[in-house]
């Protein structure tokens, strides 16, 4: 994997972040581009190098904007948002094998439908999503999330696809492994 493919799989994490707080909620604004690029340069580094929750931290941090510890779907909606904004400025930028990955990584956070999916991830139906219900289909250790994600043993990619419906056969355009 390369290091903008980590980026990605840094940017599926925030992606993957949210809940499904009332329609009432107060919109979130989006980070800006600027804010999206310090996130991965910090990122493409600390969750290749770091321990996983280390990388989870950063990116919770990153998308529970009110900070309650929790995450509801403004600020995944919110996050989705800044990285498709920062990706439409990025693209010009990438070439080869990287744009590919990105252009996949692009069309699965622009497709898959938020809040049936966190429906599903919201275990004990409060409305939010908390760490373990996000983590559900992990097992971290002090590996790098990066080196998680690639372990069969620690990632179950296979309840992920179920879950991402049939925007999950882009995943393994992404080189998840099966």
């Amino acid at each position: 994997m390369t290091r903008l493919s980590h980026s990605v799989a840094l940017l599926a994490v925030l992606w993957l972040l949210g809940g499904t707080r009332p329609v009432s909620a107060e919109p979130v604004a989006p980070p800006t581009v600027s804010q999206v690029h310090q996130l991965l340069a910090i990122g493409s580094l600390l969750c290749t190098e770091a321990p996983a929750r280390d990388c989870i931290d950063l990116g919770w941090r990153f998308a529970d904007a009110d900070g309650d510890g929790t995450l509801s779907l403004a600020e995944l909606r919110a996050v989705r948002s800044g990285f498709l904004d920062w990706a439409s400025q990025a693209e010009g930028s990438l070439s080869g094998r990287d744009r590919i990955a990105f252009n996949l990584a692009r069309t699965l956070a622009a497709t898959v439908p938020l809040a049936p999916l966190f429906a599903i991830y919201d275990a004990d139906g409060d409305g939010r999503l908390d760490r373990t219900e996000l983590l559900t289909d992990l097992r971290l250790d002090e590996r790098p999330l990066a080196t998680i994600l690639m372990d069969r043993e620690a990632t179950d990619w296979t309840a992920i696809r179920a879950r991402l419906g049939r925007a999950g056969a882009l995943l393994g355009l992404l080189g998840v492994p099966d």
